[in-house]
């Protein structure tokens, strides 16, 4: 049995096979675009190895990672400051690609025939710990990366750190399918002194207004590294202050919760900002694949902190969440 979406795969790896030759043909293309063709390339080699996938989980995991890593190259696009064509392009191909794989993401996971459990897409030792409720789980069993780095300044005086879980990174899901990138859609500028809605991204692709506080902000910590179930999340826009954190818990707040958040990064490096829980992942909910968590939108991102994301961003693609 063969990966059940090898077409949609195979439709996905030729667009963006055509988006890269076009590119290299151009000319004055900016140094910093034509860097991001390896991160096309890599897309490319994952999407390949998804359409001769053995199992419906392997194929799976293969478009996971294809779409880490275009999420990735999205966001690095808005910060290229340069109006040359190969950007808009790019960025369109890009964008049109993530809307024919993030579907296959949701897809449940299909069986095997003949079997009556399902097929798993990690090792039993790894999947366990991932299915039990909280109170079965000891300490040694969560995410040790998730830790503030060694270097950061003493833990008094900070909000407490949310609790982690271990199951793999996976990628964000929406509520509603993704939508067709249009036209119209201009690489967004980047952010001043607080980043705001550019004119030029389409209302459609912009996150919902923030609620208003109704109570005292709760005050939240982020820690995120290397390997942590915790990372950054983009939207269709691909502007990461349009995106935000998700945070790996099994403590969520209620969807609407506004916040005051904490991000610590590895090399001691942290921020803070203004947020609101835009989607929670429930943990009861086995029949997701997803890591239980929630979502906490960006509300103004300082340029500064900008900055750190997208260094952190240059490391380790962030996952993708439709708008």
């Amino acid at each position: 049995m063969g990966y059940s979406s090898a077409g949609e795969a195979r439709q996905a790896r030729e667009s963006l096979g055509k988006a890269l030759e076009a590119l290299q043909q151009e000319s004055d293309v900016p140094e910093e675009v034509l860097v991001l063709t390896q991160h096309v390339a890599k897309s490319i080699g994952a999407l390949f190895e998804a359409e001769y996938a053995s199992t419906e989980p392997d194929g799976k995991t293969c478009v996971k990672n294809a779409l880490g890593t275009l999420s990735q190259t999205l966001a690095l696009l808005q910060d290229v400051k340069s109006d040359h064509a190969a950007v808009q392009s790019t960025t369109e191909s890009i964008a049109d690609v993530i809307s024919v794989l993030f579907p296959l993401t949701t897809k449940p996971t299909l069986r095997p025939e003949g079997r009556s459990d399902p097929a798993p897409e990690s090792t039993s030792s790894e999947r366990s710990p991932s299915r039990r409720s909280p109170s079965q789980r000891s300490p040694s069993q969560r995410s040790p990366a998730s830790a503030p780095p060694a270097s950061a300044p003493p833990a008094s005086g900070r909000p407490a750190s949310v609790a982690p879980s271990s199951r793999p990174p996976p990628v964000a899901s929406g509520s509603e399918r993704p939508i067709l990138l249009r036209p119209e859609l201009r690489r967004s500028p980047s952010p001043g002194p607080v980043s705001g809605a550019p004119a030029e991204v389409p209302t459609s692709l912009l996150p919902p207004p923030a609620p208003i506080p109704v109570t005292e902000r709760q005050r939240l910590e982020a820690n995120l590294g290397a390997t942590t179930q915790s990372n950054f999340y983009v939207g269709f826009s691909g502007e990461i202050a349009h995106g935000g954190v998700f945070v790996a818990t099994y403590e969520a707040l209620p969807k609407d919760t506004s916040v005051r958040m904490l991000v610590t990064l590895p090399g001691g490096f942290e921020f803070e900002c203004d947020g609101y829980v835009r989607f929670v992942r429930d943990p009861m909910d086995f029949a997701s694949e997803s890591e239980p968590g929630m979502g906490i939108q960006f509300e103004g991102l300082p340029e500064k902190a900008r900055e750190l994301v997208m260094r952190f961003i240059r490391k380790r693609p962030p996952i993708f969440y439709d708008v």
